[in-house]
């Protein structure tokens, strides 16, 4: 048997082995947890009104649009002997897109699977290593693993569908299918309103894209290539840039090439733009962003928001971030000279500002026991009152090895970068609950965007092993203890009723 055709059958293998594990995870949630759990109970309750044909009636105490619930009710409608509105079947939709989840990472990065760089002339070229496409799909199933997305697949809830939405609206962008792709951002925001910061991002990537027929002009802006006389997008990959010396020059070019090349931009935006009037007209009518009971949901400046999520994004990318040479740049790039030391400093001092300035306890935080922030809260960052202060460093350190991990993936630019930054900051800062289903769609692309370089060849398959076994074990951990380790309350605390951990 040649290598094809093994790398073929590993992959089929695989695919079949993820397939079986989450019909069979999937069998055991409703063997052992056959009614509603947590929220479920408002979505499940939820989803059979409208199965029963009372569209007007809504629970306030659900805060996200009726997305889940929709194809629930039209599938029960259409096929109710084969589909019953039972706590069930509503869960049996979830892991349907669980299983669904490794073609669409596939997809996506084999956009970056070819990809030549640096994407630019004017430097020599060096060769993508290119990954066969059956180690492609093994490494979609090791993300799809991801323990976040992974458990609420198992459960009625809007995570999945949310992320699932937007992958394919990402993955209809970077195929040119706009229009399509318009759609897809629409049907997300019925899951999760936020997602309309996502579509402005993948919005940002095809605008930028939309420019890259013409080759960008590789170095630093010179007086001999002014703007004015400049008709090419400047957008440096994140290894070749400064922000102080690029960012400024790349968003006028960019805002100048927006402006001499209107209609064909507006041709490429106009079903972004629809999605983001749609949703326009939404807060008009709703008074807001939240649906239902919003005295939960208050906005807020939570910078600190941020923080947590480079520090997670981290911890789960251990097995990519281990790399003698991407650690040395990380700490060279915050130390290496006298002023790169008091920016690292002055960067510090605001990052411990703005932990001392909006650092907000949500009084959902500690007062739910069955989630593992609330530990990590109460253990960990009120153990004393300076821990707070003191992960500041690590928080910088852990930035400056995600941007040297994408810098090195070169597959996405300086003006990509920012548009994910700000999607970042305004998904993440008005929350006010510290909640890790929050991380995923973020992470996610993330992750998608970190691919090897030829150095990695040899390393790779290694670091994936990595990946898979880190999430492995904490899946192996969580669902167990979901599972298989319920507890009782005491009588009067939500009813005296069995209960369980989970994210």
């Amino acid at each position: 048997m040649d290598s094809k055709h093994t790398q073929s059958l590993t992959s089929f293998v695989a695919i079949s082995a993820y397939v079986a594990a989450t019909v069979l995870i999937s069998g055991q949630f409703n063997e052992l947890v056959p009614e509603p759990y947590m929220d479920e109970i408002f979505h499940v309750k939820q989803a059979k009104t409208y199965c029963e044909g009372r569209w007007f009636e809504w629970d306030a105490k659900i805060t996200t649009p009726p997305g889940l619930y929709l194809p629930a009710a039209v599938l029960h409608r259409l096929l109710p002997k084969w589909f019953p509105c039972s706590v069930d079947g509503l869960r049996s939709l979830n892991a349907v897109l669980l299983c669904i989840l490794p073609w669409l990472n596939s997809r996506i990065m084999s956009h970056f699977r070819t990809t030549p760089y640096p994407p630019y002339p004017g430097v020599k070229p060096r060769v993508r290593f290119l990954i066969p496409e059956d180690d492609i799909i093994l490494e979609a199933i090791v993300i799809s693993c991801f323990p976040i997305a992974y458990f609420s697949g198992f459960l009625f809830y809007t995570d999945l569908a949310s992320l699932i939405s937007i992958l394919a609206c990402y993955d209809q962008s970077l195929t040119g299918r706009h229009f399509t792709a318009g759609l897809l951002g629409l049907l997300s925001c019925t899951f999760r309103q936020t997602n309309v910061i996502w579509v402005g991002f993948i919005a940002g990537s095809a605008l930028v894209a939309q420019f890259k027929t013409i080759p960008t002009i590789p170095g630093e802006p010179t007086k001999s290539t002014s703007l004015q006389l400049q008709p090419k997008l400047f957008d440096p990959p994140l290894m070749d840039c400064s922000l102080r010396v690029h960012l400024n020059f790349s968003l006028r070019s960019l805002i100048i090439g927006v402006s001499l090349n209107f209609i064909s931009v507006l041709w490429v935006m106009y079903p972004y733009l629809g999605v983001v009037a749609c949703f326009v007209v939404f807060l008009i009518w709703n008074g807001g962003i939240v649906l239902g009971d919003k005295s939960s949901h208050e906005v807020i400046a939570h910078f600190p928001q941020v923080y947590y999520f480079v520090a997670f994004a981290v911890i789960f990318l251990t097995p990519l971030l281990i790399d003698q040479v991407l650690i040395r740049r990380s700490l060279a790039g915050l130390c290496r000279s006298y002023s790169l030391v008091l920016k690292t400093i002055s960067a510090c001092l605001v990052m411990l500002w703005t932990v001392y300035k909006f650092t907000y306890e949500h009084p959902f935080l500690l007062a739910d026991n069955r989630h593992y922030v609330f530990y990590v809260w109460r253990r960990v960052f009120k153990f004393h009152y300076t821990v707070k202060y003191a992960f500041v460093p690590g928080y910088l350190v852990c930035m400056r090895l995600l941007w040297e991990r994408l810098a090195r993936s070169y597959t996405i630019t300086l003006l990509s970068m920012l548009f994910y930054s700000i999607g970042l900051l305004m998904t993440l800062v008005p929350s006010p609950l510290i909640e890790p289903r929050y991380f995923l769609v973020p992470y996610v692309l993330l992750r998608l965007h970190i691919r090897p370089v030829v150095e990695e060849s040899k390393s790779w398959s290694l670091r994936l092993v990595g990946e898979g076994s880190l999430y492995g074990v904490i899946n192996a951990l969580t669902l167990g203890m979901f599972l298989y380790r319920p507890w009782k309350t005491q009588p009067g605390q939500w009813e005296g009723t069995w209960q369980r951990f989970m994210w």
